[in-house]
């Protein structure tokens, strides 16, 4: 936890950067196309891809994010910052329901997601509850390692929304509930069945226009966690749990 609040202020410099850059950019959008305002009807409700809001029955959303973890000192013997590379889609459902899926990957260590979320919107304001199946996967044949984990979890969510005319922000609360760990060592497999609480995390996410109906997001992620897909060759699971955060860089389209 002190390492935490040791890194805070760089954390936070690099929020209020990362904020001063969408809107810059997008005032200088909004001073070169100041003529053309008429005839611009953008509206990011219909093109964001983090807000919990009901869409059109059949639509098919997508996006592509980098995300940076910063892994704590505890768990390693020295500082990992490692980038994970996810890609996202769902599918609109009618009454205001759509399915979600999603596969994060460190190509030694996957994390797949699947399952409903149920949302409302009242003008600017957007609201969702939903709940994913989650499996969790890696292989490490190096470094003296020889190992394979599996594994499921629970992953229920809340959401809520505000939406300007070309930005979005989005918070999002999930509970993460572990079922089961299986790891294989040198042809033994040892099981974790009994499933725990693993923790939680806050994840509040800006998106802003970028071109066309194109949308970059930027997304700050804390998370409370005893076990993580990223660490899990170093220390699979722990009896504590750990402060650390992500930072999510993304396209929606």
């Amino acid at each position: 936890m002190t390492w935490f609040f040791q890194k805070i202020p760089f954390f936070a410099l690099m929020l209020f950067l990362s904020c001063l850059t969408c809107l810059c950019v997008q005032a200088q959008v909004m001073q070169s196309s100041a003529t053309h305002d008429s005839a611009d009807s953008f509206d990011i409700r219909k093109s964001s891809f983090f807000l919990p809001q009901p869409l059109p029955k059949g639509r098919y959303d997508q996006s592509v994010s980098l995300l940076y973890v910063v892994v704590p000192k505890d768990w390693t013997t020295q500082d990992i910052t490692a980038p994970m590379i996810s890609y996202a889609g769902k599918y609109s459902l009618p009454y205001g329901f759509n399915l979600q899926a999603s596969l994060a990957t460190l190509f030694i260590s996957y994390r797949t997601t699947l399952g409903p979320f149920w949302n409302y919107s009242a003008d600017h304001f957007h609201f969702g509850a939903g709940w994913q199946v989650v499996f969790n996967y890696g292989f490490l044949n190096q470094f003296g390692f020889t190992t394979i984990i599996s594994g499921w979890e629970q992953q229920p969510s809340l959401l809520a929304g505000y939406s300007f005319k070309k930005m979005a922000l989005t918070l999002r609360g999930d509970l993460y509930w572990i079922n089961s760990i299986y790891e294989k060592q040198g042809g033994h497999t040892v099981p974790y069945t009994n499933s725990f609480l693993n923790g939680g995390s806050l994840m509040l996410t800006l998106e802003q226009r970028l071109w066309k109906n194109r949308l970059m997001s930027f997304g700050v992620k804390l998370d409370h966690l005893r076990f993580h897909i990223i660490a899990w060759p170093a220390f699979p699971v722990n009896l504590y749990r750990y402060w650390f955060p992500e930072f999510h860089l993304g396209l929606s389209f």
